[in-house]
């Protein structure tokens, strides 16, 4: 037999998986198990037979009490010959045709009644009739803590969420039931009332919510759930099991798997403030202030909407909404800075619709609710960097053909009431369009008042060129590959052959000043299997490196230890007057088996110097 170099990849792939100690695969509970197990009992495939054909009509040997109901629709099926296993000899079924569908017309105390919905299909009494695979979508509430014992109740919706997804007939829609009915000011009781529901289904479509509560029965912790309706909140089952292993809170203290608390080196640490956990892929993040009342919030964009939160003492709260076309946009990045000058943070964010780009920018009404759009349907890549003790720059870059980006890097500016490209950023020359405008930066290093231009190259060292195209670093330390792959521009012709090169992503590079030491913060990605696998490039863990300007190039601050997931962005807001900072991270952990994801948003405080 013989296995594509791909196939070998995977099965190296699911290999490591089961012996690198950091990365192992979580397993299923057995409570969580029988949980699927009794839902699934709900909603049992069903089958049937035409027991007689007169003329059009069809008698079916369903009847009252089986889950059918007038206007179902059943695929008819011809029955062949009997089929053997070769070698067990056993038998494992029946051929089947497929003739079409049959609609329901009347359901009877020991029949029914149908029709064939094709007038040229001739069914024959002893075809038989089934229902077709019917997928089923799942809310997840906020687990209910009704017990003394200390139980991570994000974690437990996140395993909740993520076993109903594993299940094929069962998904979990991309909604944050929560925050949700945070931003109504609803409990679970009264979001279930009728008109609650009907503001729910204009948010998201789902056949059922789950409502997970841990409870004491007789002396034993139990998982109690109730499974209701989401369209009118009526109780379709309720049941305990008795439950062991439960998620536990994260203890203040430094770990290796799981949430970070700390991080510490020989002089400094870094105290954990709090986190949010999402049971889908947060593309990005940025910070900033959006209605100019001097307090930042923070933007995070999922693949098709953006979604403003404001912090307190670590922890989010879900204040606005942006939504675009879920089944046209791919967002890639969101940038946050006031580029026009009105005092007010604009929202940029980078959307690739097909193979081109349709990106936009939002700012909040003057009045500061909601927002509106103030440039639509832009061609460019955004990215904005921020010298220390200077104004943001907003940078773009066009798309080319048959490749994500083309020529350099341009400054966009307000100008005469609108945003237009302005001068070409003063890269060098010598390295041309090599560059592109992710994973790189520029400061003036040694006061000159020129600017060097600091990047990540292809294989993620980092290099720092001076204006004239020196080389004056490069670090021979990797800062470890994103797992994330940009391919606007790129076409597949008639023969299957790809037309242009795919572009590894690469994070922000972050200069902060922190009292008088300054910093650049570098996101750092551990490949799976150190590095044997690099071509897949799967992120192991991650972490964020912190490297000290000295006048003599850069040395090592410290660096975070790593954590599950790979880092997709990071930020460093300083305090007033340079005292002290606060430190946000993003990590997105995917399992390669079920393909899902889960992001979490960290925020740290880096302490006064």
């Amino acid at each position: 037999m013989k296995f594509s170099r791909i196939s070998i990849f995977k099965i190296l792939l699911i290999a490591l998986t089961l012996i690198v100690p950091g990365n192992a695969l979580a397993q299923s509970s057995a409570s969580l198990d029988r949980m699927v197990s009794q839902i699934e009992s709900l909603f049992p495939p069903l089958e049937g037979y035409v027991i007689a054909v007169e003329g059009s009509g069809l008698t079916l040997d369903l009847k009252q009490g089986m889950p059918v109901e007038p206007g179902d629709r059943l695929k008819l099926i011809r029955y062949g010959r009997e089929l053997f296993h070769p070698v067990t000899k056993k038998k494992i079924g029946r051929k089947e045709t497929d003739l079409g569908e049959v609609e329901v017309l009347e359901v009877r105390k020991n029949f029914s009644r149908a029709r064939a919905m094709d007038p040229t299909v001739l069914p024959k009494e002893g075809d038989g009739v089934r229902s077709p695979f019917q997928k089923l979508s799942f809310l997840v509430a906020p687990p209910q803590i009704k017990s003394k014992k200390k139980v991570n109740a994000d974690r437990l919706r996140y395993n909740l969420e993520t076993r109903l997804n594993k299940h094929p007939r069962f998904e979990v829609p991309s909604f944050d039931l929560g925050l949700w009915m945070v931003d109504e000011k609803l409990d679970i009781k009264s979001a279930l009332q009728s008109g609650n529901l009907e503001k729910l289904h204009g948010k998201v479509k789902a056949d059922f919510i789950l409502i997970p509560s841990i409870r004491n029965v007789k002396g034993e912790i139990a998982l109690n759930y109730k499974l209701v309706s989401a369209l009118d909140g009526s109780l379709k089952k309720q049941a305990d099991i008795m439950s062991e292993n439960l998620p536990t809170p994260d203890a203040p203290r430094e770990r290796e798997q799981g949430t970070q608390t700390s991080f510490i080196n020989k002089k400094k640490a870094f105290k954990f403030a709090g986190k949010q956990d999402f049971s889908y892929e947060i593309v990005d993040f940025d910070i900033g202030d959006l209605n100019g009342d001097g307090k930042n919030e923070i933007v995070l964009i999922d693949r098709y909407r953006v979604m403003v939160f404001k912090s307190e003492k670590g922890y989010l709260t879900r204040i606005a909404q942006v939504k675009t076309s879920k089944t046209s946009n791919h967002f890639l990045s969101v940038d946050v800075a006031d580029i026009n000058g009105n005092g007010r943070d604009e929202i940029f964010v980078t959307n690739q619709v097909g193979s081109k780009l349709e990106s936009f920018a939002l700012e909040t009404k003057s009045k500061g609710k909601g927002f509106h759009y103030v440039w639509k349907d832009v061609n460019l890549h955004f990215r904005i960097i921020r010298p220390m003790e200077k104004q943001p720059v907003l940078m773009s870059q066009s798309p080319g053909y048959q490749d994500p980006f083309s020529g350099p890097i341009k400054e966009v500016v307000f100008k005469n009431g609108k945003y237009q490209q302005g001068p070409k950023l003063n890269t060098p020359d010598i390295y041309g369009t090599h560059f592109n405008l992710y994973g790189l930066t520029q400061q003036d290093l040694n006061g000159n008042g020129v600017k060097e231009t600091i990047v990540l190259d292809n294989n993620y060292h980092l290099r720092v060129y001076s204006s004239e195209g020196r080389l004056i670093v490069k670090s021979s330390d990797y800062f470890g590959h994103d797992p994330r792959l940009i391919e606007i521009g790129i076409q597949e012709d008639t023969g299957g052959v790809r037309q242009g090169t795919s572009v590894r992503f690469k994070g922000r590079l972050e200069f902060v000043k922190i009292g008088k030491d300054r910093f650049l913060a570098i996101p750092m990605n551990q490949l799976l299997g150190g590095g044997l696998l690099s071509a897949l490039v799967v992120v192991e863990n991650s972490g964020l490196a912190l490297l000290k300007l000295t006048g003599e190039g850069f040395d090592k601050a410290f660096e975070s230890s790593k954590q599950k997931g790979y880092m997709a962005a990071s930020r460093i807001i300083p305090g007033k007057n340079g005292v002290g900072a606060e430190i946000y991270m993003l990590r997105i952990d995917k399992d390669i088996l079920t393909n899902s994801m889960h992001s979490t948003f960290s925020t740290y405080e880096w302490p006064t110097q």
